[in-house]
């Protein structure tokens, strides 16, 4: 067995009628492992050898999977992240052998990631737009909730680049017609390009607050994978994460709106509801330190 084959098969637990796949049990902390590993093999594919740069732009926990990956592999990440991230998510990032780039907020990560890549002549993994994100989770997380969750009825995700809830969903969807429910970030860009409008919110969701309406996001909306959107606020986000903590998880701020809403739609709908707990908080202290 090798470092990488303890990726997936996560467990799964239910707290009154909500299904929660724990996903920061994967071996670098959260779900972007999977998606890392997807994403780097299909680049191998394509032609990257070992010594050759991965550069990808983030907010931190695929940026800490693709350098954990890229290390066992063989390549030599660099991580573009905004200058809003946790400093404890570049310390790991550094600690596993990463370069990181910081950028400020009015600059275009992705552009700046493709031209470093170009740069250095190596390749931009670009999460937002890689089919491979799709498919890490359609291959291997739905099977898994379906495997865990067979009378699953309804998915809700916190959307970030969108391959969550595009490779769940979609599975999901096809199989037994589970009814999808996006987050998005109040406060959000992506809450002004999908709603019209953008209202004011403190803004800790760290990981899916700063993405705009990307590529695979495109793909859930025009394939009718989502049913419903919700606007998830900072303080709702926080109050999941206090339940969690009393159920003895110490979930993240995306684990919160997710498990926030996920609750939310169990009373509402008296459905079997599936969410993620993406990662813990220890990768934010600022955020513990407030609730």
């Amino acid at each position: 067995m090798e470092l990488v084959d303890l990726i997936g098969k996560t467990p799964m637990i239910e707290v009154d009628g909500v299904y929660l796949k724990l996903e920061y049990l994967n071996p670098s902390g959260s779900h972007k492992d999977r998606i890392a590993l997807y994403m780097l093999r299909d680049a191998q594919e394509k032609g990257l050898k070992k010594g050759d740069y991965v550069v990808e732009y983030t907010s931190g926990n695929t940026g800490i999977a693709v350098t954990w990956i890229s290390r066992i592999l063989g390549f030599k990440p660099v991580i573009v992240v905004p200058e809003s991230i946790s400093p404890q998510k570049i310390s790991i990032i550094k600690l596993l052998g990463g370069e990181v780039r910081t950028i400020s907020g009015d600059e275009n990560g992705e552009k700046y990631a493709q031209e470093l890549a170009n740069e250095l002549g190596g390749i931009y993994l670009a999460q937002s737009r890689n089919l491979a994100n799709f498919q890490a989770h359609y291959e291997t997380t739905a099977p898994e909730i379906l495997s865990q969750a067979e009378d699953v009825e309804c998915f809700v995700m916190g959307v970030g680049t969108g391959g969550t809830l595009y490779g769940v969903g979609k599975y999901l969807k096809e199989r037994k017609g589970v009814k999808n429910f996006m987050l998005v970030p109040r406060g959000s860009v992506l809450q002004q390009e999908l709603m019209g409008k953008k209202e004011e919110d403190e803004e800790i969701l760290e990981g899916f607050s700063y993405h705009s309406f990307d590529d695979l996001i495109k793909k859930t909306i025009e394939e009718k994978i989502v049913d419903e959107l919700r606007v998830v606020s900072a303080e709702q986000a926080k109050e999941g994460m206090r339940m969690l903590f009393k159920l003895g998880i110490p979930a993240g701020a995306t684990a919160g709106a997710n498990y926030y809403y996920a609750r939310k739609i169990r009373e509402e709908r008296g459905c079997k509801v599936v969410t993620l707990i993406p990662d813990l908080i220890y990768k934010y202290p600022k955020i513990m330190e407030e609730l």
